[in-house]
């Protein structure tokens, strides 16, 4: 019996001891800091521990009724039952990732071995969350990367003085490559005589302080010393204990040389500094003499000012007093030319051809002294252009010598010539220019030679394919020119005698205007003189060659026949001036056109309405009703009819931008008075025959 109770009592004992054991086990089990999942060898949960509830967001109860697959987002079924059978055989490990239940992902570490529970296969995982390590890991990783990449240099060395970082900012700024300088003495970089005040350095580093911005020499591998910038710390164990020293060092060589030059500069400022101060009283004296100039200068500017009004007003009157005195000479000046004209077209006997012949030759010579004037006044408002067209310059040429020798020939003077004949004829240039040009400088030549010869020479100078450039001369056995008149001869209204006995006619404007014109065809003039020898004037010019010469327009010949047929169009002639109205109808019977006379806008106005008009001819400046309120009038005429009638202005005006202003103001056409019979035909078939020849300048 005793030794029945010892027995009794010896497995209580066993069982109590075995009971402790377990109790033990599971506080372990369920007090773990890492998870514990207990399952069996299908991956149904068994049992967990308070980490696996406080991690996953599961309860106990729900964790019973799970798969490790839902853990793992119900992912790779395959997968779990080879990890659980590995487990089985000799345990597992691997990194996967996890779901909480509210479907948050981590990433574990797990560790899973087999064991037997109640005479049944089951495996318990123990599971480590490790998303920090792993971001930690790839935090290290980045700043190393950068660390290593990083321009500055960073270096690592041991309290002994061995390298044991070396980045390629390292490499870059003292020349040797990694290898070469790991494990080395940090002296290979140092020069020797500075090497001692690192002492100083590594004692205030030990005390934890960091050395900022502290500047010394280097050592490249080259030999060559350099200035560095360093900030220097220590490197601590977990005791805080200095195991290693680092520092960010960066070249500073050219800055040294940029503070060198910035203190060299503020030395030269300094002495500037005190050059001006002793200058500053000098400065102060001077004010109230600048002030008092200032005063006088705005006195001057106002005066200045007033001056360049008067000027401007000045220009201004004298522009509207040639516009007045060239409108008030050409009107009559139009009935003059009109009815010399009309004369030539009857019988007269030769004592009056004589006369009328007269009376041409002053007429044309007034007429070139108002055009000289104009073409001035165009010039020097910047309005005068070429007006080039496709001409044949051995008719011009022909015309020229035969004008020449007519004048020769009065004079009793011997005149030669010679066209170069090699010169393209077929041109493309303003032919009324040159013929300009030409004509003054021979005017001058035979106004100026009583005995002697005129010589008029035209040469090629160059060619291109689609370019020549002339060359023309005339030269005289004249009176020739006096020295101080050779410096202004070019300029406007200069002649040589101003005297009111002077022998020679003219308003010293043809040879100002010749060089203008010389100039616009891209072109110089010049001249040789001596007094009482003679002239020789040369300029030259360039044009256009008609390259498509059967495109060459011949003008057609005014044959001009009175009482011809009558033309159908009907022309109505608005003009107060009765001499003037007289010889437009004259002219308009002449070509067989039909017209009517007005002697006003508002006249012209009933006629018009009443009157099937083709065209009018409207003159500008009339009473009652002026020529732009009534072409503004048949505007609207014409606006209501659905029709355009053709309005040519002719008129006095002849200034710069007069044909221009006409034009914009709704008239299709410009001709100036004084005019002749063809230069009416000629307007007359190009707007109402629908000729495409170009006008003259009219």
């Amino acid at each position: 019996m005793k030794i029945l109770k010892k027995n009794k009592l010896r497995i209580s004992d066993k069982f109590t001891a075995i009971a402790n054991e377990l109790e033990v086990y599971k506080n372990i089990f369920n007090n773990a800091k890492d998870i514990i999942i207990l399952m069996d060898e299908h991956g149904n949960v068994i049992n967990v521990n308070k980490e696996a509830i406080k991690s996953y967001g599961y309860d106990f109860n729900e964790f019973l009724k799970l798969n490790i697959l839902t853990l793992r987002g119900n992912k790779d079924e395959k997968l779990l039952k080879l990890q659980l059978h590995t487990a089985n055989l000799e345990g597992i490990e691997f990194e996967i990732v996890h779901y909480r239940k509210d479907g948050t992902p981590f990433l574990v570490e797990v560790k899973s071995v087999g064991i037997h529970v109640d005479s049944k296969e089951c495996v318990i995982s123990i599971i480590r969350d490790i998303s920090l390590r792993k971001k930690n890991e790839q935090d290290i990783k980045k700043l190393a990367s950068i660390v290593e990449s990083s321009k500055d240099a960073i270096i690592s060395k041991d309290l002994n003085g061995i390298i044991n970082y070396w980045n390629k900012g390292a490499e870059a700024l003292y020349g040797y490559e990694k290898d070469e300088v790991i494990g080395k003495d940090i002296s290979i970089i140092i020069p020797n005589h500075i090497f001692e005040a690192f002492e100083e350095v590594l004692a205030r580093l030990k005390d934890g302080e960091t050395v900022e911005n502290f500047e010394t020499l280097g050592l490249k591998k080259n030999g060559e010393l350099i200035n560095i910038s360093k900030t220097i710390s220590g490197i601590f164990n977990s005791d805080l204990e200095i195991i290693g020293i680092a520092s960010i060092e960066r070249d500073i060589t050219d800055v040294k040389l940029k503070e060198e030059e910035l203190i060299a500069n503020y030395e030269e400022l300094s002495a500037v500094y005190e050059e001006l101060t002793a200058t500053e009283e000098e400065l102060r004296s001077n004010y109230e003499e600048l002030t008092a100039t200032e005063e006088e200068l705005k006195v001057n500017y106002f005066e200045l000012e007033k001056t360049k009004e008067g000027l401007a007003m000045a220009n201004k009157t004298k522009s509207q007093f040639i516009a007045n005195m060239s409108h008030e000479i050409r009107t009559p000046m139009n009935g003059i030319l009109g009815m010399q004209q009309l004369l030539e077209l009857t019988e007269m006997d030769r004592e009056q051809q004589e006369y009328l012949d007269m009376i041409k030759s002053s007429t044309y010579h007034l007429l070139s002294i108002i055009n000289n004037i104009l073409d001035i006044s165009k010039i020097e408002s910047g309005k005068a252009s070429l007006n080039n067209r496709i001409f044949n310059l051995k008719e011009f040429l022909n015309k020229v010598i035969k004008e020449l020798s007519i004048v020769g020939k009065a004079k009793k003077i011997e005149i030669m010539y010679f066209i170069d004949p090699f010169i393209n004829n077929d041109l493309i240039g303003d032919e009324v220019r040159l013929n300009q040009i030409i004509t003054n400088l021979i005017n001058n030549a035979t106004k100026f030679t009583y005995k002697g010869h005129i010589i008029f020479r035209v040469n090629k100078v160059s060619q291109s394919h689609d370019k020549i450039k002339l060359s023309f001369s005339i030269e005289d056995t004249g009176i020739g020119m006096s020295e101080d008149f050779k410096e202004r001869i070019f300029k406007v209204f200069n002649q040589e005698d101003l005297s009111y006995t002077k022998r020679y006619e003219g308003t010293g404007l043809g040879l100002a205007i010749s060089k203008q014109l010389v100039e616009m065809m891209n072109g110089e003039i010049w001249y040789e003189s001596q007094l009482d020898k003679g002239s020789t004037f040369y300029f030259t010019a360039e044009f256009l060659i008609n390259i498509k010469i059967n495109d060459k327009r011949q003008e057609p010949q005014l044959d001009i026949k009175v009482n011809s047929e009558p033309n159908k169009k009907t022309i109505l002639i608005v003009e107060d001036n009765t001499i003037n109205m007289k010889i437009a109808s004259e002219y308009l019977k002449l070509l067989g056109y039909n017209y009517l006379c007005a002697t006003d806008g508002q006249e012209g106005l009933r006629l018009f309405n009443n009157n099937k008009v083709d065209l009018i001819l409207m003159d500008i400046q009339m009473p009652v009703m002026n020529g732009y309120e009534a072409c503004t009038a048949v505007r609207e005429i014409d606006l209501s009819n659905h029709k355009h009638t053709q309005i040519v202005a002719m008129t006095a005006y002849a200034m710069a931008g007069d044909r221009e202003k006409f034009l914009q103001f709704g008239m299709d056409e410009y001709i100036s008075k004084p005019f002749d019979i063809h230069d009416l035909d000629k307007l007359l078939m190009k707007i109402l025959n629908k000729n495409t020849m170009e006008l003259d300048k009219i």
